[in-house]
């Protein structure tokens, strides 16, 4: 076996930036690329593992950092360059624990080990312009273009920040986009197929790891400090899922009971399809749709992982299902595809990805999938519809469309479900959490019933 090279945190930042910038390559993917093929101790995974998000959330505040400093766009320096001094003005501008004098000089050192490296003058200028005007640069106003200003303070895209104070405060707005930008706790499903949560609580503390349980989901567990999780032997032994505590809740809302016949019709990776397994008590029948066969593997190995017999999976796209395909189901889980407007501060990626135009077209994907799905329903079944966002075309207007050509369905009230501390918020097309009001990613969830 080959020996791998180690690096340090800064060097494999740049690796996992080159890879997200030259190929398109997601960061959790990029990040986990490097980790394989290099070695790296702890502490510089931590780091890398910090610059590399903290660049992707805040790349369009440090472009314009960059911008004003340079006295140019951002686009039109050297790609390499331009990687090299997002990484040192992220933690020049957003990280306070490392001296300046060692950023100024990693950030030049680390040009060096790029095809640029004859730059390394021009890096080093940049920088120490930038250590000299930090305290005196001429932010956007507040008063006189809100957009601008909170565009470039929170790094978001100005049409997202539009779209939000159109239908939200200033107050609100300026919450949502402090939210997005927090790192956001890590959480897990215990598999109620081989353990109890007091039981993986223990034996994950005896590892020195920073546990509690969740207040939204009996099966939850969040942490703090982890490490990497996926090589934890509690995890190779199927003991739990990495899962948000808003997916977690989507399953528990559509309920089933063991014996039923189950469709979850966008189901990759498989998270929700195991928890309902779990639910299930591994009873009944479970079809798992998905458009890409590599993702249905996904669910496949995470339900051998986690012991799960009940799921067939199917390579089949939601929008042409008909009661031929499988017959009729007693409860069917819609986790739609959507804009993923809800999850930015787990994948920032987001931000730069998605397009304003998108969500309509998204929209009536989500539109054909629910009238398809509503066709293989049982009369008295119910469906779950849900989705990572919370913009109201992909959400309310969709259910509100549904609903007013489908008088055969109904409303299912699904307060008794959520934490007291969220019965008694309105819930009158399904149920939107935000990340700046229930501490969880953005999810809208809202049950039917087939009369």
């Amino acid at each position: 076996m080959a020996v791998k090279k180690k690096l340090d945190a800064r060097t494999a930042a740049l690796l996992a930036l080159t890879k997200i910038e030259d190929e398109g390559t997601f960061t959790n993917l990029a990040l986990s690329d490097v980790f394989a093929n290099y070695k790296l101790d702890v502490r510089d995974k931590g780091l890398a593992t910090e610059i590399t998000y903290g660049v992707v959330t805040y790349k369009l505040t440090l472009d314009w950092l960059i911008a004003h400093i340079t006295g140019r766009p951002a686009k039109k320096l050297d790609r390499p360059v331009l990687v090299v001094l997002r990484i040192g003005f992220y933690q020049l501008f957003y990280l306070d624990r490392i001296p300046a004098a060692a950023i100024v000089h990693t950030t030049v050192e680390l040009v060096k080990k790029t095809k640029k490296r004859a730059l390394a003058p021009f890096v080093n200028g940049v920088m120490r312009g930038a250590l000299r005007q930090k305290n005196k640069l001429p932010w956007p106003s507040r008063q006189t273009d809100l957009i601008t200003y909170l565009a470039i303070t929170y790094s978001h895209p100005p049409w997202m920040v539009r779209r939000w104070l159109e239908r939200m405060t200033e107050v609100e707005t300026e919450a949502l986009l402090k939210a997005n930008n927090a790192v956001p706790e890590l959480s897990l499903r215990v598999n109620t197929l081989r353990t109890q949560r007091a039981q993986l609580l223990a034996c994950l503390a005896q590892d020195a790891l920073d546990v509690r349980p969740s207040q939204i989901v009996p099966e939850g567990i969040l942490l703090t400090k982890s490490g990497q999780l996926t090589l934890h032997p509690a995890y190779q032994k199927g003991l739990f899922q990495l899962q948000s505590e808003s997916a977690m809740l989507v399953s528990r809302i559509l309920d089933p009971v063991p014996g039923s016949k189950v469709l979850d019709a966008c189901s990759a990776p498989g998270g929700k399809t195991t928890h309902l397994a779990a639910l299930m008590q591994n009873q009944g029948e479970i079809i798992a749709l998905d458009i890409f066969a590599h993702r249905l593997q996904l669910v496949e190995l995470n339900a051998k992982r986690l012991g799960v017999e009940i799921i067939k999976t199917k390579l089949l796209d939601a929008q042409l299902l008909t009661p031929d395909h499988f017959g009729l189901f007693d409860h069917i889980l819609l986790d739609v595809p959507c804009s993923g407007l809800g999850v930015i501060r787990r994948k920032p990626d987001i931000k730069w990805r998605r397009k304003e135009e998108e969500i309509t077209d998204l929209a009536q994907t989500q539109k054909n999938i629910l009238a398809k799905a509503a066709g293989v329903l049982k009369r008295g079944g119910s469906l779950v519809y849900s989705t990572c966002t919370n913009e109201p075309e992909e959400t309310t207007d969709v259910i509100r469309d549904f609903l007013a050509k489908n008088p055969q369905f109904k409303l299912v009230e699904i307060s008794s479900y959520l934490p007291e501390k969220w019965q008694k918020e309105s819930i009158d097309l399904g149920f939107q959490l935000y990340p700046h009001l229930h501490g969880v990613d953005g999810f809208y969830i809202a049950k039917l019933q087939l009369s």
